[in-house]
């Protein structure tokens, strides 16, 4: 095996399979921009975030990757949420995510910045940067009798990661989308080098305590995961996008595009190992009691 050449070959066609899947996917948007509208800004962050993780990866930055990639699969998760809710329903929840979310923000922002203020108060910087936060004194009380705490909790644990991907799950039982339970494990992961845990921190310390040959597969493993991962979800916002316009017949071409790298499958399968399975990376938990 040669993984400088192979990586070179599986790296272009995992390009070639992005670009031609976003080019149709804006292209139909165009088509619908009164449509998408809602939206659109969803789409567009999730696809510039995919795009900075092919970045940070082709860069061998593979852990600045995973931080970002987090980000893209949180996102396409409430767009999921959105898109996968019947027709009143998706009205209620994008007005959730625009507004109500913003709304039980602002409240939270508001008193954050009051308590800075407090410690910060004499500085000019400082109150530029808190005042814009606080809000009117009437448009605080009326926000906080409209969010009482437990109504707060309710609408941000409705939007909390796990809780979409059970719900998705379960309205989906027995159909292909009840998979997406899957994808806890990696987003957990990511979190974990995201918020830099005990976890986060000592499984990059795991990898880099090994021999190079074997810091080297594991790497190679890690770096064909994300490519693979910003693949698929970008053909998953693809068709998440033609189930919210209602073009069913569109999906197909979103699918096939996915399926054209099949032919480099078994060369994939020489490196790609689970790498977050990986029982190595139990072995730092020993080391550390």
């Amino acid at each position: 095996m040669n993984w400088s050449e192979d990586k070179q070959l599986i790296t272009k066609r995992y390009f070639e399979a992005i670009n031609i899947n976003n080019i149709e996917l804006f292209g139909i948007i165009k088509e619908n921009l009164d449509e998408i509208n809602q939206v659109f800004p969803i789409i567009k962050f999730i696809i510039s975030r995919l795009e900075t993780v092919t970045t940070l990866t082709t860069s061998n930055r593979l852990w600045d990757a995973e931080i970002v990639l987090r980000s893209a699969l949180e996102t396409f998760v409430k767009f999921m949420f959105i898109t996968s809710a019947k027709e009143e329903e998706r009205a209620k929840r994008i007005n959730e995510y625009w507004n109500l979310l913003s709304e039980v923000s602002s409240i939270k922002q508001s008193t954050q910045a009051k308590k800075n203020l407090e410690f910060f108060g004499a500085s000019e910087i400082h109150k530029l940067a808190y005042s814009p936060l606080i809000l009117p004194k009437e448009l605080e009380q009326e926000l906080r009798k409209k969010w009482s705490k437990p109504n707060r909790q309710r609408l941000e644990q409705k939007w909390s990661f796990s809780e979409i991907v059970l719900s998705i799950s379960k309205e989906n039982k027995g159909k292909p989308l009840e998979m997406l339970v899957t994808l806890a494990h990696s987003y957990r992961m990511s979190s974990h080098v995201m918020h830099g845990d005990e976890t986060g921190v000592l499984i990059i310390e795991e990898r880099q305590s090994r021999s190079q040959e074997e810091q080297d597969k594991a790497n190679a493993g890690h770096y064909l995961r994300l490519m693979s991962d910003c693949s698929v979800y970008s053909a998953f916002v693809a068709i998440e996008t033609m189930n919210f316009l209602e073009l069913p017949d569109k999906k197909k071409f979103f699918f096939d595009n996915q399926n054209q790298l099949n032919d480099i499958q078994e060369l994939i399968d020489r490196y790609h190992g689970k790498v977050f399975d990986d029982p190595d990376y139990d072995k730092y938990r020993m080391k550390n009691r």
